[in-house]
Parts: C-alpha cells; sequence; structure tokens
C-alpha cells in the first residue's frame, strides 16, 4: 500500500510545519497556498467525484472518501498545531505589552512626584506591586 509511505512522512510534515514560527513571510505564504491548495482540491473533489475514486485507486485505498479523510485529517492536524503556535505568540506578546504599559505608568507617576505604589489619594493603586519590582 502505498498510502502508509504517503501519510506517515506527511503527517511527520504536517506537525513539524504547524508548530514553527508564523512571524516569516515564508510561513506566511506557506499557509496561504496551504489554504488556497486546500480549496482547489475540494472544488475539483465535488467536480469530479470520480477523480477522487481514481487517486485513492493509484495510491492502495479502497474508497476516495477514505482517500478524503485522511487528507482532511492532515489538514485538520496542521490547523491544531498552527493555531496553539498562534495563540502562544500572541499571548506572549500580550505579556510584553503589559509589562510595558506597567512600566510607563510607573515612570509617569514618578516624574509627576507621586510615590510608587501609591494613587493620588495616598491609597496603593492596584498592580502596583509588580510595577514596583520592575523598577528595582
Amino acid at each position: 500500500m502505498i498510502i502508509k509511505w504517503l501519510l506517515v512522512p506527511a503527517l511527520v510534515m504536517a506537525v513539524w510545519l504547524s508548530l514553527r514560527s508564523r512571524a516569516s513571510l515564508r510561513g506566511q505564504a506557506r499557509r496561504k497556498m496551504l489554504a488556497g491548495g486546500t480549496v482547489v482540491v475540494g472544488v475539483l473533489a465535488v467536480i469530479f467525484p470520480d477523480a477522487t475514486q481514481w487517486a485513492a485507486d493509484a495510491v492502495g485505498v479502497t474508497r476516495g472518501t477514505d482517500l478524503l479523510l485522511y487528507v482532511l485529517a492532515l489538514v485538520l492536524i496542521y490547523l491544531v498545531g498552527s493555531t496553539s503556535v498562534r495563540f502562544r505568540e500572541q499571548e506572549a506578546r500580550l505579556v510584553r505589552l503589559s509589562r510595558q504599559l506597567a512600566l510607563a505608568e510607573t515612570e509617569a507617576r514618578i516624574g509627576l512626584g507621586v510615590t510608587p505604589g501609591y494613587g493620588p489619594h495616598g491609597r496603593a493603586a492596584p498592580g502596583d506591586d509588580a510595577a514596583r519590582a520592575a523598577l528595582k
């Protein structure tokens, strides 16, 4: 069965590609090409349903629908891994932004002569403990 020799490397490649960083232009182009290719293959499978059976026979799968299921599983694995990486990167950006904002607020309070850690009425402002620790 040829399909076994095709699916195993495709699975490894889908996982490897999905877990790479998303910041590069090459990665963005690859994702757009994959999306476009998926749409083209889907349209062709709808227009020419016998082609899926022919492709399934060529790789040793009994039915064309099974082949489509295998391909769909690969795309789904890629999308899950890619989405996980994207959320992780967004979370890291949000943490950096929050830290920069806390430092900027603390620097502004120092510039205005307000004691760090205290609001305008002499009470501790929420979240100032982290800002004070960052200034040390």
